[in-house]
């Protein structure tokens, strides 16, 4: 027996004002950010039930069918879409309230028929506004306590998804959300999205094997050599660290601390053929790496700060970014080798940072 897809497009593609069992219509077929890397199997659609809308991501077998191992191809993109349903579930239970917040998981046939690769697994979730990318680009770089809030709140959602054994691995622009909360007075908060590519303590997930799971582009420096550190706390925690760090440089000077670190490393120390050939912890390199994160800070960050509380924004910046993860994160945290990085104690300082612009801005506004 075989079955044939009719739809001249894949089913993923041809759900636009269907109404899922749910309740849920979709109203909005959505083009994925600039420099999206995630859900690169699904397609995403803007949903409505009443007043209410939701995300909801799109998924279809149909191309597993035509890979040169189809059985294979289908256990693969069960084993990753099921990973991130059971994700999102999870962090909504421990009502993490920085990321993005599950509502539930259906099945619907793009044709109306009972062929089963007309079937689409619709993923439902919390929706937001626009993300940090978009929202750059259209408003250009904004005020130190607007980009402190935002910073806490990618913190606050690490730091929530730590507790519970996750690491994020893939913090970038278009990965945080703005969000209005609608409880009472509303207030625009970010989130974090896309937990696809998330590690998970002690469970086993389809990306556990990947060099580094997420977007290459954003990756802290040991992973540009190839050095994974044996503990979880400098292999995981301390890459999520090392990227709110590259995300507080990209609020504040709309440029990758990732590439404007690079450009400046030496020819004989970059990673790759014709590069460094020695191990990644040694001595030279480090400095190397140390001086060029320090170069970077100092010379894009530090202009760009409000100065009253220029250094205490630096030395934040200085610990989230240290090029050895060993060492990476809060001090008092990683006083012994190994503890856990501290994104909750670095979370608190730049809230109250934030609260400190605030005030420094309204002083500012009534001279």
């Amino acid at each position: 027996m075989s079955f044939v897809v009719q739809q001249t497009t894949a089913p993923k593609d041809s759900l636009l004002g269907m109404t899922l069992s749910s309740g849920w219509t979709l109203v909005e077929k959505l083009v994925p950010s600039t420099g999206s890397t995630g859900g690169n199997f699904g397609v995403g659609y803007k949903a409505t039930k009443g007043a209410a809308i939701a995300f909801v991501k799109a998924i279809d077998f149909t191309a597993a069918i035509s890979a040169v191992d189809p059985i294979q191809e289908l256990g693969n993109l069960a084993a990753e879409a099921n990973f991130e349903k059971d994700v999102l579930a999870y962090c909504s239970e421990r009502n993490m309230s920085r990321v993005m917040r599950y509502f539930g998981h259906e099945y619907v046939s793009a044709d109306g028929s009972s062929n089963p690769l007309s079937r689409v697994s619709c993923l439902i979730m919390e929706a937001g506004e626009r993300d940090l990318r978009r929202l750059v680009h259209a408003n250009g770089l904004s005020s130190c306590a607007w980009n402190l809030q935002v910073l806490s709140d990618v913190g606050m959602a690490l730091s929530q998804l730590h507790g519970g054994g996750i690491a994020h691995q893939d913090i970038k622009p278009s990965n945080v959300i703005e969000v209005i909360q609608k409880e009472g007075k509303n207030q625009r908060t970010m989130k974090v999205t896309d937990l696809g590519r998330v590690v998970r303590k002690g469970t086993t997930g389809p990306f556990d094997g990947k060099q580094w799971p997420g977007d290459s582009r954003y990756s802290p420096p040991e992973r540009w050599y190839g050095y994974v550190p044996p503990n979880w706390s400098d292999a995981r925690d301390a890459a999520d660290a090392y990227m709110l760090g590259s995300l507080l440089l990209y609020l504040f000077t709309g440029l990758s601390l990732q590439s404007l670190v690079f450009s400046i490393i030496p020819d004989p120390f970059k990673p790759g053929p014709g590069g460094w050939t020695g191990r990644f912890d040694e001595d030279d390199l480090l400095a190397v790496l140390s001086d060029a994160h320090a170069k970077v800070l100092n010379d894009s960050l530090l202009p760009s700060l409000t100065p009253e509380i220029a250094d205490r924004i630096m030395a934040i910046a200085v610990e989230l970014v240290a090029v050895d993860p060993a060492k990476r994160g809060d001090k008092r945290a990683r006083r012994q080798h190994g503890q856990p990085v501290g994104i909750d104690r670095i979370q608190q300082k730049i809230n109250n940072l934030a609260k400190i612009a605030a005030a420094i801005e309204r002083g500012r506004a009534t001279r």
